[in-house]
């Protein structure tokens, strides 16, 4: 996840602050018949795109024996452990 810069969490705390303040006074079922009402918070992401890529034979062998016993397709395993050696290496690499 990306950091926000401090202005912006500084105004999502007191934006926060002020909706506590607003439904302190609610009853339950009010604060429950509008987060009903609310939409849902979306935020539009560009679609995924293919990649190729050579893998060894063994390498392949032990990522889909492992999504197995995951139960998710290999791809998405691959994809997610991508995801976070970026986000690692993201924290180590200073912009």
């Amino acid at each position: 996840m990306t950091r926000l810069p401090k202005e912006i969490v500084k105004d999502l705390n007191e934006e926060a602050k002020a909706w506590d303040k607003l439904i302190a006074g609610e009853s339950t079922e009010a604060i429950e018949q509008h987060l009903n009402e609310a939409e849902a918070f979306n935020i539009p992401r560009p679609p995924r795109r293919p990649v190729s890529i050579r893998l060894d034979p063994f390498d392949l062998s032990m990522v889909k024996r492992l999504a197995r016993k995951k139960g998710i397709p290999h791809t998405q395993l691959m994809a997610a452990w991508l995801h976070e050696r970026i986000e690692q290496e993201k924290r180590v690499i200073p912009n």
